[in-house]
């Protein structure tokens, strides 16, 4: 079982890599249906660099401010992979790959242990060939490396339901403070199902009162320090981010059509395996009780979110996929082999339609269209300050060797601004062409509604410290 459990992490990390590799920083949509880029991919890959080149381990920083919306776990790794390793997309976002594809091969392990080793199969593939994991598993955000967590801990709990052997225990405690120096309050999701699992479990399966206190004890104390460092060495900016309300609308609904839309084959699978979960739990299984709690405690996070946000939707995602591989029709069917090629069609046909929402996507390239504009710019090699007005790049340039950035949403006053400041170069949409300065600046037509407008002199600039292609 360890040889196959390897075997699946191996393959999923094959998956992620060559996505990883080929597709450009923020140069995906992490919402197919709203068009939403990866834009926090931009502002983690980024941290991350000055991260790498800087120091502070302990605090992240985007463009020289403080950054923390959110634990520096995931941005300290890929800060830790880019130091070692170089700075380029492939190394940024190696760690949360090897984790996802670990937490892959945890979710084989489940299935086969739970019913068997055709099941585990199709669970790690349901997974793996969900878009959404796909997605945050090979880029630089932290919903993977938290889904990733959560399954570890679930993991630990599904091998040792008391937690009285130092694996489960430790296991559990470090991923679930793991999960809080990803998430944040989002990070207590394995507790959650830890004090659910308490409630609900058969007497037989049930982990004492102690050892819960002493998992849920631990697990806080490894991540408590840095939240108690950062407020106390950067209260005021640690409590002044608030998310940004980015959907207007019913936030049911926004996960239902999001869930119908991009992960079909999970759903319709779990969907037509709840009868047997039903029995299951009928017959006080506490395997399906354990699956139960994981997938409660996955949905109150959903429901508590301030603002829709697809990413909580990541870890109910390996808990449906149990579901429905250990617990349907086709966990028995004979042939097994059925279920087999029934998932392995699900995921040649996502690769064949990686434009759907659905899809899944190897292709090279980004769907930011200025990313090309904006890496040709850096490899001129110019030390002028650049601005960015009224341009979406998904933070992309923040993620490059451009010594002087500044994004700005709109420009007031602008033709008195571009000439207020002749050494600075712009990348401009059209809608700005009014206020070109052709006294101080040249006007470039760079790509279809945007121009650039470069100072008449150049500064000199250091070569650029890494690719100027992310």
């Amino acid at each position: 079982m360890q040889r196959a459990f390897y075997a699946a992490a191996l393959l999923a990390l094959a998956c992620l890599l060559i996505r990883a590799a080929r597709t450009g920083l923020a140069g995906d949509f992490v919402d197919p249906l709203s068009r939403v880029t990866a834009a926090e991919e931009g502002m983690d890959a980024s941290s991350a660099i000055a991260m790498a080149q800087h120091g502070d381990w302990l605090t992240p920083r985007f463009m020289g401010r403080l950054a923390l919306q959110e634990p520096p776990l995931l941005i300290g790794a890929a800060a830790l992979s880019a130091r070692l390793l170089g700075i380029s997309r492939l190394t940024l976002r190696l760690p949360i790959a090897l984790a996802c594809s670990l937490a892959v091969g945890l979710i084989f392990l489940f299935g086969a242990e739970l019913s068997s080793w055709q099941s585990g199969v199709c669970a790690a593939a349901l997974l793996a060939s969900s878009h959404l994991w796909h997605v945050f598993a090979s880029s630089c955000m932290s919903g993977g490396l938290l889904a990733a967590c959560c399954i570890a801990a679930v993991y630990c709990l599904f091998a040792d339901p008391w937690l009285e052997s130092k694996p489960a225990l430790w296991g559990f405690v470090g991923s679930a403070a793991a999960a809080m120096l990803t998430g944040g309050i989002t990070g207590i999701l394995p507790l959650a199902v830890l004090g659910l699992y308490w409630l609900a479990a058969p007497r037989k399966y049930k982990p004492g009162f102690a050892r819960v206190g002493i998992a849920a004890a631990l697990s806080l104390a490894l991540a408590a320090p840095w939240f108690l460092y950062q407020r106390a060495a950067h209260g005021v900016w640690f409590h002044a981010y608030e998310p940004a309300e980015t959907f207007h609308g019913n936030h049911a609904l926004f996960y239902l059509v999001r869930t119908v839309a991009i992960d079909p084959v999970m759903l319709a699978v779990a969907l037509v395996a709840l009868a047997g979960f039903a029995a299951a739990l009928r017959q006080r299984s506490f395997e399906a009780t354990l699956l139960l709690c994981w997938i409660l405690a996955a949905l109150a996070a959903i429901a508590a979110g301030q603002s829709p946000n697809i990413a909580l939707l990541l870890p109910l995602l390996p808990a449906l996929a149990i579901l429905g591989a250990s617990y349907g029709p086709f966990s028995t069917m004979r042939p097994v082999w059925w279920m087999l090629a029934l998932v392995a069609a699900a995921f040649v046909l996502k690769a064949g339609a990686p434009a759907s929402p659905a899809g899944l996507s190897f292709a090279s390239g980004t769907v930011q269209p200025v990313a090309p504009l904006l890496s040709s710019y850096c490899e001129q090699d110019r030390g002028n300050e650049f601005v960015l007005a009224g341009v979406d790049d998904g933070f992309y340039a923040a993620t490059l060797p451009l010594p002087r950035l500044r994004y700005a949403e709109q420009v007031d006053s602008t033709a008195a601004y571009i000439n207020a400041h002749p050494d600075s170069d712009f990348l401009l949409p059209d809608r700005y062409r009014f206020a070109a300065a052709p006294d101080s600046h040249v006007l470039i037509d760079a790509a279809p509604d945007y121009f650039f407008l470069l100072a008449r002199h150049a500064l000199p600039a250091t070569p650029p410290r890494w690719s100027c292609g992310l």
